[in-house]
């Protein structure tokens, strides 16, 4: 009876079932960027944070755009939150082009900012849950390169099947 096909040499896999790593050098070794003046000081301040922190180095020069775009939903949706806190209970519904109710369009710019705000965070790293996928960590659980290389080379390995010990005794 055929075992089917015979599997691939480990020097020619691809996709997802190539394990080889490859190092980034990350945003530790570029220059901090400078945040865009029409900011809010708010979002200066969670810029000059993110660049300060651990994950910065995780950064390549070619996120930048993804980093600005962000960092300017931030401020847009900041910007739309403060006038919807002017605003007050009374901001809170507008008249429709008919002379019906409708949600201020404010509030709903601001739900479409808070969407596109997660996905980028997600894609970015910038939530625990979006590092654990990424395979980012800091601190005591960081696995060095060399023990991660170490551990994917020994998980290649053969495991003898007990069954099969026992067919080849019979």
């Amino acid at each position: 009876m055929p075992r089917g096909p015979l599997p691939k040499d480990k020097t020619n896999l691809v996709g997802h079932r190539d394990n080889n790593l490859t190092m980034l050098n990350g945003g530790r070794n570029m220059p901090i960027p400078k945040p865009n003046s029409r900011w809010t000081t708010k979002t200066i301040r969670y810029w000059k944070a993110y660049w300060d922190s651990e994950l910065a180095s995780t950064a390549q020069v070619v996120d930048l755009p993804a980093f600005y775009r962000l960092f300017q939903y931030y401020d847009e949706a900041e910007r739309a939150n403060r006038t919807i806190a002017r605003q007050g209970n009374a901001g809170l519904l507008a008249e429709g082009s008919k002379g019906q109710a409708v949600i201020n369009p404010l509030i709903q710019l601001t739900l479409k900012l808070e969407e596109k705000i997660l996905r980028l965070e997600q894609e970015l790293g910038l939530t625990p849950l979006a590092r654990q996928r990424l395979g980012i960590a800091f601190g005591e659980a960081q696995m060095g390169f060399q023990q991660l290389q170490q551990l994917l080379q020994e998980d290649n390995k053969e495991i003898a099947d007990p069954r099969l010990k026992q067919l080849e005794e019979e």
